[in-house]
């Protein structure tokens, strides 16, 4: 768990991720959460199903870099965001994280301040030096909550713009 100043970021069990893809309310009312406007839709929902669920199944990856985490406002105590490292760390310790907030959420910093929490958590951890993300060059918002998450770009192919977070 990782507390923000608005947030309580939870990475989620394996049920609790079949409850996350199964309904809109089945997690929320498992954890005592009020009815939002979450919703598990493409490409999260391929990326939980192909991905996500056989990883945590296996005993040799760590849960906490292969599983969802959620996004609680505890005042709302409502479900706004979700991200995802994908995998753990590599030999040279990097992590890649993705991210995404709910239309509803959108634009209140939700996303910032998530991305500005998982980072602080992965410096904690021995083997991570490094955390990237990557978004597409139309995508002006995902940009900003990488910038403001202190992420700097360093790369791009085609479309597709790499940035980092080097402790």
């Amino acid at each position: 768990m990782i507390e923000t100043s608005r947030l309580t970021l939870l990475p989620l069990t394996l049920d609790q991720l079949r409850m996350h893809v199964a309904d809109n309310n089945q997690l929320e009312r498992s954890m005592g959460l009020q009815k939002g406007h979450r919703q598990v839709v493409e490409p999260l929902l391929s990326v939980i199903v192909h991905f996500t669920i056989s990883r945590l199944r296996d005993p040799n990856r760590d849960p906490l870099y292969n599983t969802i985490w959620i996004a609680v406002d505890r005042e709302k105590q409502q479900i706004v965001a979700d991200a995802k490292f994908k995998g753990e760390p590599d030999e040279t310790g990097t992590i890649e994280i993705g991210y995404g907030t709910y239309p509803a959420f959108q634009r209140q910093g939700y996303m910032t301040e998530m991305v500005t929490g998982m980072v602080g958590w992965a410096r904690r951890q021995p083997d991570v030096f490094r955390v990237v993300a990557d978004t597409s060059a139309e995508n002006v918002a995902s940009q900003k909550v990488l910038e403001k998450s202190g992420f700097r770009l360093f790369d791009s192919i085609e479309e597709m713009l790499w940035w980092e977070y080097v402790f």
